[in-house]
């Protein structure tokens, strides 16, 4: 099999592997291909248990809340719901979709397609699915609200009884398959049911790179071609998206902007007998920090401030470096864009502490939380940041020339 490396472009002739074996690049050391035994039974029989955990994680209540005599019990689903009564219709939708309606779509979309559906759909349909996977499998964050709830508890229990629900143990085991279910899922061996690598004439063997060949990888299904539109999943390909960066830009000033507000803003409004008591995200972390909750405070502060700073600086480091007509050190910015893509959407880990703690709390004119604006602008800064880090083709950084060279 022969593909173009998607980190690197370098072009690699890849054996049959035998089971276990995993393959990497030469030159970036990306992984490009492995072989599981059992992939598809693995992946049906835990795409079935995810979506058994995850239906049983609705129907069951998933935290006790106890205080003073007064009590709020929640579902998994009434974490939306409160936010819709309380107009914020974004952070809602948000919240349904990122940890219930991608996770639902994509399990449905695993069982079928393992247990042999690619062979009996026809090609369009088999593309659609596929396609659909790839760009929403980025944007489920089960694992991160799960995390944010724990948070949100250990907040907490210093003022109040918690009793954890069936639904919450239900979701965890659901977040458990889910998280292996991606481990044994391989885009690629499904995209070869459609249509396998054809055999690429490489004219000189000295030749490394696909871009020197007039090749692109195609970045949804790999397939290596040198035509615009790829043959196989029929989308538009490039030799390079460097038209990209200007987007990439874009969103990262945005999200820049963004964060801006997010931090001046309160990102949440506690009322105790109806005197507002608004919190942004430092004044969070201080206080967390003064009652002595010391392992939450360095977590939210790393989630909320290092880890949106960090990125934007790389990515604004990144489009710079490729930019530039000096040699840079290829591996050490390979190495800072790998980075940003494994934890940026961690970030959001301190909204859903927020939308949990609004839900929970609600105990009238003794106390209840709303979500402040500060929230909302916090949200968008993760989700343009993200969009910045997707877009960015990090093929551009293995153009440049090494200092040595």
């Amino acid at each position: 099999m022969q593909l173009a490396c998607h980190h690197c472009d370098q072009l690699v002739s890849i054996p049959e592997l035998k089971h276990g074996e995993h393959a990497y690049c030469p030159n970036c050391h990306t992984l490009l291909s492995r072989t599981i035994d059992y992939r598809n039974q693995k992946v049906v029989a835990l795409s079935i248990s995810s979506l058994i955990l995850l239906f049983s994680a609705l129907l069951y209540p998933f935290i006790s809340f106890s205080n003073q005599g007064l009590s709020q019990t929640i579902s998994l689903l009434d974490a939306a719901k409160i936010l819709f009564y309380q107009d914020n219709f974004f952070v809602a939708a948000l919240i349904d979709a990122t940890i219930i309606g991608l996770p639902f779509i994509l399990l449905a979309l695993f069982i079928p397609l393992h247990a042999g559906a690619l062979r009996l759909l026809p090609k369009k349909v088999s593309r659609f699915c596929l396609k659909t996977i790839f760009y929403l499998k980025p944007w489920v964050m089960s694992e991160i609200f799960l995390i944010g709830v724990l948070i949100s508890m250990i907040k907490i229990m210093a003022m109040a009884e918690i009793t954890f629900g069936l639904s919450f143990w239900a979701f965890s085991g659901f977040v458990i398959c889910y998280s292996l279910t991606l481990y044994y899922f391989d885009s690629n061996a499904l995209w070869q049911q459609i249509a396998d690598q054809d055999k690429v004439i490489i004219n000189d063997a000295l030749i490394q790179r696909a871009k020197e060949q007039n090749l692109s990888a195609c970045h949804v299904c790999q397939l290596l071609t040198s035509d615009p539109i790829c043959p196989r999943c029929k989308t538009k390909t490039n030799i390079r998206n460097s038209g990209h960066i200007q987007w990439v830009l874009a969103f990262s000033f945005t999200s820049l902007i963004c964060y801006i507000p997010a931090n001046f803003f309160p990102i949440m409004h506690t009322w105790v007998f109806s005197i507002d008591e608004p919190s942004t995200i430092l004044q969070g972390v201080f206080t967390l920090w003064q009652i002595g909750s010391y392992p939450i405070a360095i977590i939210i502060f790393i989630a909320s401030i290092c880890i949106p700073v960090g990125k934007l600086i790389i990515l604004f480091w990144l489009c710079y470096l490729v930019s530039i007509k000096h040699p840079i050190s290829r591996q050490q910015a390979s190495k800072a864009y790998l980075l940003i893509e494994l934890i940026g959407k961690w970030s959001m880990i301190d909204v859903f502490v927020v939308v949990i703690l609004v839900s929970l709390v609600q105990l009238g004119i003794l106390m209840s939380i709303t979500i402040g604006v500060g929230a909302i602008f916090f949200a968008i800064m993760v989700i343009t940041s993200m969009i910045a880090a997707q877009l960015f083709d990090p093929r551009l950084i293995w153009d440049k020339k090494r200092p040595s060279e």
